[in-house]
């Protein structure tokens, strides 16, 4: 309007207060429209049908609100159980109705007010088809009457007020508007850039004409989209914000998807999101605001703590399918004993949760369901329409001052979110520890298994960018590319909101998605790639591959190297290093390690001659070496896995089963895996017989299997030295709604099995003696699930799965879906990625993390020219203590600082005796956002167990 946007028009917000204008002004207005409905359904056939110009009348309209507000109050007092109050209600509004005048004498004015009523248009409609009443123009209300109207609202008021000491308020709520926006779900991410400035302008056009109205707003993507495309409006927001009436949460870059980004994902999250707040607006959030994830990481307080959000909300918890969460104010604990102060909030349908609204039945359905009561005085509803909707009406802040001091109802008042916090009696509140599941929505570990895919290889690719550029920048001054890493991370985390990871939105917000995190992934890799080439040009010596490992453990020589010829390698002691040349790859591997945080330079001699292929017998179904002796069976199981370390056969049945379960979900398709899948299944065995294949460059068996019209060929490789066996898989996947999972019987017993989750690992129970084990049939887990009975144990590793379960001792990996809503062609076509079964002694402390390391980060070989360089004999460059784990290897990011962040990995404790880092000698402790917390690091300074520790190199 006159180039002010004013708000957006929707279901919701049917009109808006236009300014006063005197003579022969004139008023500009200008409509932007959206051809779908608030849930992206395309309106086919877009106009403008009608809009009207209007002046209310405001006593009346004033009236009429009273009216409805105490009506709908005594019909809510009196369905939750206070007669008595409602039915006074009723008599003081039967008796103003009573004395209040109504026109009548006027046909067709009367009968064109009638047609306009919503409540009875539906049931004219079609029945009074000889008039068009509509077309009339009402008169305005007659001035005679006008006193009659004013003394109806008083006596309104005398009456309110003599209820209100018969029967006071009961309880409180603290108020807060929002509109939840998901950055994409049912529409791509340019609809919700459009939604944003429509919502934040409706927002700031309601604050100017409600002083008491106060909003909460979180995701600094969404804060950045609208800075970009509406600076004027986004400068509107900052002065809300300073004048404390807009309350910015959440901390995160976006609401990301609670389970399956890693701890480094969640630590940027928080930087980059809480920085940017700290940038636009002068502050940082202090709740955590997660209304919508779909279930909460075990370690996710510790990270909050350290970003200095001392609070968490969240809403969907109430969604449980099986079992009520027992707390909605709470203090929840990670996994290394950090707490923060919870609200769960409950609310049940038509409340709709964080899209309440300010009326009675959610006031009196957030107080009663409340179960905090004890420990705060008041509840905190959430109230606007999302998703496009708008966020809060003219209505609902209407209804705020007409109820937030009632007769019977709960007590308002606006606030900002943290006020709610702040008054808590934290002390005395139940204590809820580890990860919060979600007990629906299971289907979303597996879901879109592209997406997983890029965002695995992504998280893993620039934690190796960033320390490779870090080295690069240490040890050789070269530039460090601090606003390319910055962007390429914020990609990543745009990509985790909790509606594109998950798998849950329409193909065109993957279509943008995948063509983004792919280009990601080409530029980290060749950022990556090039400051290793020059780290490795800087090795002194004759002509060397040089192979890096980014990664804290040492681990065994086992790299591919793009080459035109084949090489002959050797150390500088001269052991030779065995190699593979094919296709222009020389695979290389040897007895050798690779020092964790450093190098491995290999001096390049004279080829060898080419060596014979191995023998192609098809009967030879056996794969050995010195840890494992595997045997693939006819049907393309494994038969045997016996570890000859142990002595030991590790499987109790035939591993690597392969099944295709119907997989038709009651509701929420993409979202769902219903708990009676596994009824209705079929396992998928060798379609031909297996083929043990010579031209690999390890030992390797192929098998095929089929499934309608889509093919699974898998290869088993057994690589020399490892007890690690990869099953390399490779996916033709076509048809709906089939559900695609791997399951291995293993010869261990244990209650529990551990699985991987953001910094640190959680247990959960084997068996279902309980309602809340039977409801764990499919968990999340990030790159590893493992089963020991303490002596020995089998982990599963993935290179991009999320979905496993474990039901006695039978180990379940999901490895794709094919649901039809919202995406009809969810994941159809080709899909390539590894999983594997590696039996070990003890538990999985012993080389389960070294080996999901290694295969989801392989090694990387470059090739050196002959060099005089500054890197000598020295090739590790970092050395952590046992137990600790590389997070991140970085620049800050105010400074060139060097910031080394690690974590306890073990649950046991330990200390910072042992760390040696580029020939720093000083470290400052400081927080996930590099803000100092300690002056000094001391080596024997204790590491909890899974404590993350984030170190910056003082002066």
């Amino acid at each position: 309007m006159n180039g002010r946007p004013i708000g957006g028009l929707n279901p919701y917000h049917l009109e808006y207060r236009l300014p006063e204008i005197s003579g022969g002004q004139r008023l500009s207005i200008e409509i932007q429209a959206s051809p779908k409905d608030l849930f992206g359904r395309p309106n086919l056939h877009p106009r403008l049908k009608v809009a009207h110009l209007v002046e209310p009348d405001l006593e009346v309209r004033a009236l009429h609100d009273d009216l409805s507000a105490a009506h709908e109050a005594a019909r809510q007092l009196l369905a939750h159980g206070q007669p008595d109050l409602a039915a006074q209600i009723a008599d003081a509004l039967s008796e103003l109705l009573t004395g209040l005048p109504v026109q009548r004498s006027d046909s067709a004015a009367y009968l064109s007010r009638a047609v306009q009523q919503p409540e009875q248009a539906d049931q004219i409609a079609g029945i009074w088809d000889e008039w068009d009443f509509a077309s009339e123009d009402s008169p305005p209300f007659p001035d005679d009457l006008r006193p009659a109207l004013r003394q109806a609202r008083q006596i309104w008021d005398e009456r309110q007020a003599e209820l209100l000491k018969r029967f006071p308020p009961t309880g409180e709520i603290s108020l807060s508007g929002h509109a939840h926006i998901d950055l994409a779900w049912l529409w791509p991410l340019s609809e919700t850039r459009l939604k944003a400035q429509r919502t934040f302008s409706t927002v700031l056009t309601l604050m100017e004409q409600y002083p008491d109205f106060t909003f909460n707003q979180s995701s600094a993507q969404l804060y950045r989209y609208v800075e970009e495309d509406a600076p004027a409006l986004f400068g509107r927001i900052q002065q809300r914000v300073q004048e404390g009436r807009w309350d910015v949460v959440g901390g995160m870059w976006v609401e990301p998807d609670g389970n399956l980004i890693s701890g480094e994902s969640w630590a940027r999250q928080l930087l980059y999101g809480q920085r940017y707040f700290a940038e636009k607006f002068g502050k940082v959030a202090r709740v955590c605001w997660l209304p919508d994830t779909f279930g909460y990481a075990a370690n996710l307080p510790q990270l909050l703590q350290l970003s200095n959000i001392p609070y968490f909300f969240t809403t969907k918890l109430t969604w449980n399918e099986t079992n009520t969460f027992p707390y909605d104010l709470y203090r929840w604990e990670g996994l290394d004993g950090s707490q923060v102060l919870a609200h769960s909030f409950f609310n049940p349908l038509p409340a709709q949760g964080y899209n309440g609204d300010i009326a009675p039945l959610d006031m009196l359905q957030t107080w009663q369901n409340f179960r905090g009561k004890r420990q705060s005085h008041a509840s905190l509803l959430s109230f606007g329409h999302g998703d496009g909707g708008g966020g809060p009406t003219a209505e609902m802040l209407e209804s705020y001052g007409r109820l937030r001091e009632f007769p019977g109802l709960p007590r308002l008042k606006m606030t900002r979110v943290a006020e709610f916090y702040d008054e808590v009696k934290a002390n005395k509140l139940p204590v809820w520890h580890g990860d919060q599941y979600l007990e629906m929505h299971r289907g979303t570990f597996t879901s879109q298994a592209r997406m997983k895919k890029f965002n695995r290889r992504l998280e893993h690719t620039l934690m190796e960018t960033e320390a490779a550029c870090t080295l690069a920048f240490r040890l050789l001054g070269h530039p460090y590319p601090r606003q390319d890493l910055t962007t390429l991370w914020q990609t990543l985390l745009r990509n985790q909101f909790h509606d594109i990871l998950p798998g849950s939105s329409v193909k065109a917000v993957y279509d943008v998605a995948h063509q983004e995190l792919g280009a990601a992934l080409e530029k980290a890799t060749a950022m990556r790639n090039a400051a290793l080439q020059a780290l490795s040009d800087a090795v002194s010596g004759p002509e060397r591959i040089v192979v890096w490992n980014l990664s804290s453990d040492d681990r065994p020589l086992q790299a591919v190297l793009e080459t035109g010829r084949p090489l002959a390698l050797t150390t500088d002691e001269g052991l030779a290093v065995q190699t593979h040349f094919q296709g222009g790859q020389l695979h290389l591997h040897g007895e050798m390690t690779v020092p964790g945080l450093g190098y491995l330079a290999l001096k390049v001699g004279q080829a060898e001659a080419p060596k014979s292929a191995r023998s192609t017998d098809t009967d030879d179904l056996t794969l050995d070496n010195a840890c494992l002796r595997v045997t693939v069976g006819d049907d393309g199981t494994l038969t045997s896995m016996y570890d000859k370390r142990l002595a030991r056969e590790m499987l109790a049945g035939r591993g690597n089963q392969v099944w295709a379960y119907v997989d038709i979900a009651r509701e929420y398709d993409a979202w769902e895996v219903d708990a009676a899948y596994a009824e209705d299944g079929e396992e998928l065995l060798a379609a031909q017989p297996p083929q043990r294949l010579s031209d690999a460059p390890y030992p390797a068996i192929r098998v095929i299997r089929k499934h309608g019209d889509s093919t699974i060929t898998q290869v088993y490789e057994l690589r020399p030295g490892s007890a690690r066996l990869d099953i390399e898989t490779e996916v033709d996947w076509r048809g709906r709604h089939t559900f695609l999972r791997s399951l291995t019987p293993v010869n261990i017993r244990s209650p529990h099995a551990t699985y991987e989750t953001a910094y640190g690992s959680v247990v959960r129970t084997t068996h279902t003696n309980t309602s809340w084990d039977a409801a764990q049939f499919e968990v999340p887990a990030h790159r590893w699930a493992d089963l020991n009975d303490g002596a020995c144990g089998v982990s599963l590793l993935n290179d991009s799965k999320y979905g496993y379960s474990c039901r006695g001792n039978v180990l379940g990996l999901s490895l794709l879906r094919s649901p039809v809503y919202p995406d009809p062609t969810a994941d159809e076509g080709h899909h390539q990625f590894t999983y594997a079964l590696y039996p070990h002694a003890g538990d999985w402390r012993g080389g389960t993390l070294r080996e999901a390391q290694d295969l989801n980060a392989p090694l990387t070989a470059l090739h050196s020219a002959a060099t005089e360089g500054t890197l000598l004999a020295q090739s590790r460059l970092i050395s952590l203590p046992a137990g600790l784990r590389l997070s991140a290897l970085k620049l800050a990011e105010d400074s060139d600082a060097v910031i080394l962040r690690v974590y306890e990995a073990h649950g046991q404790q330990t200390s910072l005796d042992g760390l040696s880092a580029l020939e720093i000698h000083r470290w400052k402790v400081v927080n996930l956002l590099e803000e100092v917390v300690s002056d000094s690091a001391e080596t024997e300074q204790t590491i909890r167990p899974y404590q993350v520790i984030t170190l910056l190199a003082g002066e």
